[in-house]
């Protein structure tokens, strides 16, 4: 029986993008040109951009789930992701694939885990909030390349970003916590971390048996596994490439009806505590309804000096725009997930992301300033991508697809080190 608040939740979902459907085809009717080319400029970032970046790893987890490959590993990495996250050591896939892939993909991955039962209500709300993140594909090479037309701003971007998530992942780890914490969960922890006098290779056993028993459990051969993989995949990003196309021509109808005019003066207000008095209301809703074309327009605005600008860019970044806060709540409708503590996190997020670009500009100013930041991808991307604003421009993230799955290799790796080091030391405390 589906929960109450699902229920309303549900109800709620239903309304409001009943209402945007309806707005749209209201612009489509008043203004076709414009609805035309404003929904091309979203499906151009979906299928140049997002489609490359998410497919694969979409086909990846859910093929990797139905083999208990994601299961087993979560075993090992159970202590890094109780100590630091208070969550079971299988969200450590999706936190990764949030890092390196970016969103909606850890929302995506973390609606699959609940439905297969894998972790609990609070702890899918925890884990949506901390794994909703911008990819460095996204921050370092679009919108610090692209943009901004500097690697270095774009790794500035890049070093708030991932550390006011980690911030904001750690002060909502103390939410309210799960009344009926899952009892794989919980035999999970004690597994991991009783205190044993077996050498390690017994956490790898264990791993490898979980993993067994959850290929078993799920019980499907590999052509049905991977025909299921492939359709949820897809279907999921046709769900994100419409909510990208829907908010596009939304930010549209925004600039035709002039319908920015109603919120200057907030945005005049708020600026006002930063010494901005450049009118910046177009961007500000840009980046409240859609980040990719937010970015661009903050990128781009005129009479803003260096700081203001980069703060400005962060706190939406951080936000996500309200297109990815309809993408996530499409993938929890399933589940009994609380859209309320993920616009709690977005919030935390948005407003220590500003700060803390405040803080740490000249620290991180000073820390480049004779050095060009390097990533697997980024040279490639400089080689095969002149003009790297690809998105915008023409060119797709394809190519980039094989960097980006060795930087999320060597992640996942460091995690699992990580995740050793800390059940060893948890050991020598216990048997001391």
């Amino acid at each position: 029986m589906q929960p109450k608040n699902a229920r309303s939740n549900s109800k709620l979902t239903t309304l409001v993008l009943g209402s945007l459907a309806a707005l749209v085809v209201v612009s489509i009717i008043l203004f076709p040109d414009k609805a035309f080319q404003s929904s091309l400029e979203g499906l151009t970032i979906w299928w140049k951009l997002v489609f490359p970046a998410l497919m694969p790893f979409l086909i990846l987890t859910e093929l990797l789930i139905g083999f208990g490959i994601i299961q087993g590993i979560g075993i090992l990495l159970e202590p890094l992701m109780r100590i630091v996250f208070r969550l079971p050591g299988v969200s450590g896939w999706a936190l990764a694939s949030g890092l390196i892939v970016g969103f909606p993909t850890g929302a995506k991955i973390t609606a699959t885990l609940r439905e297969k039962n894998l972790i609990s209500q609070t702890e899918t709300e925890r884990l949506t909030a901390l794994s909703h993140l911008c990819s460095p594909l996204f921050l370092i090479m679009v919108v610090g390349v692209g943009f901004l037309h500097s690697a270095k701003l774009g790794f500035i971007l890049a070093v708030v970003h991932y550390a006011s998530a980690i911030f904001t992942g750690f002060l909502m780890r103390n939410s309210k916590k799960s009344k009926q914490p899952l009892a794989d969960s919980h035999e999970l922890q004690i597994a991991t971390l009783r205190p044993t006098n077996q050498v390690s290779a017994s956490v790898w056993k264990l791993s490898l048996s979980t993993m067994r028993q959850a290929y078993l459990h799920d019980g499907r051969p590999f052509g049905k596994l991977l025909g299921d993989a492939v359709a949820s995949s897809v279907q999921s990003l046709m769900l994100i490439g419409g909510y990208m196309m829907i908010f596009s021509v939304l930010i549209n109808v925004v600039n035709i009806t002039h319908l920015t005019d109603v919120f200057r003066p907030i945005t005049h207000y708020l600026l006002s505590f930063m010494n901005v008095h450049t009118d910046t209301t177009p961007q500000w809703l840009k980046g409240f309804l859609e980040i990719h074309l937010g970015a661009y327009a903050f990128s781009q605005a005129q009479g803003l000096s260096l700081l203001p600008q980069m703060a400005l860019l962060s706190a939406f970044l951080g936000w996500g725009g309200l297109s990815a806060h309809a993408q996530v709540a499409g993938f929890h409708q399933k589940t009994d997930a609380r859209y309320l503590f993920f616009f709690q996190a977005r919030a935390l997020h948005a407003v220590l992301a500003l700060a803390l670009t405040v803080l740490l500009w000249k620290p991180l100013q000073l820390l480049l300033m004779d050095s060009e930041p390097s990533f697997l991808w980024l040279d490639k991307a400089k080689s095969e991508y002149p003009t790297a604003a690809f998105p915008l421009n023409g060119e797709s993230a394809w190519g980039l697809w094989g960097p980006m799955l060795t930087q999320f290799l060597l992640l996942f790796t460091l995690m699992i080190i990580i995740s050793t080091v800390l059940r060893t030391f948890k050991k020598k405390a216990i048997d001391s």
